[in-house]
């Protein structure tokens, strides 16, 4: 396994921000992880885990340590009738390619969500009223030590944007998930119809993380986090090269040349002006990348 120096996290984000890595590596079995958390700890090693990068924004500094991310790694897939277990590394879009195949449904509303089963675990990523959670039976994780630990449902915590998984230091290698029989067909109609709706409503021409904010409970505010941001007349709104995207006010887009300082100091702005206008406070989705 290659031990990448310096190397640049922008390459590694979709928000195409973030500065060097003194090391990261790209685990492609479990033995590879073992492998890559002894070599942090030989050396005393700060390490960070990222998927995809499509939640995360990364500091400008970089981070001085081992940065390990999956991206196409931890890629199998395994099906006993209903039930499927599958790597972190494996994307959204071909875990549903694959369940579409086998007629296994469930998951169609994370068509329209970026990024690795990985990631969308820890943040319990949804969508039209949907979670991952909800279909989770167990995970398995690697604990700080390399040891291998199994998580139920239960005691993953699930809530809304929220997971267990965010406030311990394990890393997910495996998900099992329990889905139902639907036709091919129909499954591939629903995918289509998600995609669409995302092409439609969201920026996606230019770089950015997805959502940057939660939506507030419903009970504290009649709209979702972009109607909020909207109906603050923030659309559109620049720091630096970051700006609220004009198509989807919950969007943070990179015109070009953005810093993680920018995008930072634009939620600031976006979060005071909404408290001012409603006396909602935003919660970020974004995720900064910290130490595991």
């Amino acid at each position: 396994m290659k031990y990448r120096r310096n190397e640049p996290l922008s390459k590694h984000t979709s928000y195409k921000i973030g500065g060097p890595a003194d090391y990261l590596c790209q685990p492609k079995s479990l033995t590879e992880l073992k492998s890559a958390l002894q070599f942090a700890k030989n050396n005393k090693l700060p390490v960070a885990v990222i998927g995809s990068g499509t939640n995360l924004l990364a500091p400008d500094e970089g981070f001085r340590g081992l940065v390990i991310k999956f991206g196409q790694a931890l890629n199998g897939i395994s099906i006993k009738g209903s039930q499927v277990t599958v790597g972190s590394g494996v994307t959204i879009a071909q875990l549903l390619s694959i369940l579409a195949h086998k007629r296994l449904g469930g998951l169609e509303f994370l068509a329209s969500i970026p990024g690795s089963i990985g990631g969308a675990v820890v943040m319990n990523a949804g969508a039209w009223g949907d979670e991952i959670g909800k279909h989770i039976i167990k995970i398995e994780a690697v604990t700080k030590e390399g040891k291998i630990r199994t998580i139920t449902q239960r005691q993953m915590h699930f809530k809304y944007r929220s997971s267990i998984l965010q406030k311990q230091p394990w890393i997910v290698v495996s998900v099992t998930l329990k889905l139902s029989k639907k036709k091919k067909t129909v499954l591939q109609k629903m995918i289509k119809n998600y995609l669409a709706l995302r092409r439609e409503k969201h920026p996606l021409g230019q770089p950015n993380c997805g959502s940057v904010f939660k939506n507030p409970a419903r009970k504290l505010a009649p709209l979702p986090a972009g109607k909020l941001i909207e109906s603050a007349g923030l659309k559109g709104l620049k720091v630096g090269q970051a700006q609220v995207s004009k198509k989807h006010a919950n969007f943070i887009v990179n015109l070009g040349g953005a810093t993680a300082q920018d995008v930072t100091q634009l939620i600031q702005l976006v979060q005071k002006a909404v408290w001012k206008r409603f006396k909602i406070k935003l919660e970020p989705e974004v995720k900064t990348m910290v130490e595991f």
